[in-house]
């Protein structure tokens, strides 16, 4: 399998680049299908028939795809949190307003949390990125 049956690096940054919303729902659904076959050639493929380009692309779209993963977990235990946080407020507090203010401020961390965890992985992607295309000037196989 050579590396011209695979996406360019070029053609899945400006897929990723291009919003969804400029896109039609064929071009979303041709996009998913290539993208999901590219992945499956990039595991089934040894890295010593890959170019350096592509290697580094793989491996950043595995570490993109694990930072991802992570910030939807991180995301949805901490509103996970928050609602049980607010919830145990509300129970042992007779006074709702006093309760609410407490959840709210619950509400705010939980908040903070998922703000950070997306940050987290804005930073991993963009550091994926500058790798990416400073391996991009490598010599191809």
């Amino acid at each position: 399998m050579s590396d011209d049956m695979r996406k360019g690096l070029g053609q899945q940054a400006q897929e990723k680049m291009t919003p969804d919303s400029q896109k039609s729902t064929t071009e979303q659904g041709s996009e998913k299908l290539s993208s999901l076959g590219d992945k499956a050639a990039g595991s089934l493929q040894s890295d010593d028939s890959k170019s350096a380009t592509q290697q580094a692309g793989d491996a950043g779209r595995s570490n993109f795809d694990s930072a991802q993963d992570t910030a939807k977990s991180l995301t949805g235990q901490a509103s996970d949190m928050a609602s049980d946080a607010g919830n145990k407020v509300n129970q042992s507090l007779p006074s709702g307003g006093q309760a609410q203010d407490t959840g709210k401020t619950y509400l705010d961390q939980a908040s903070e949390m998922a703000s950070n965890a997306a940050q987290t992985v804005s930073d991993t992607a963009s550091n994926i990125a500058n790798q990416i295309s400073g391996s991009g000037s490598g010599t191809s196989k």
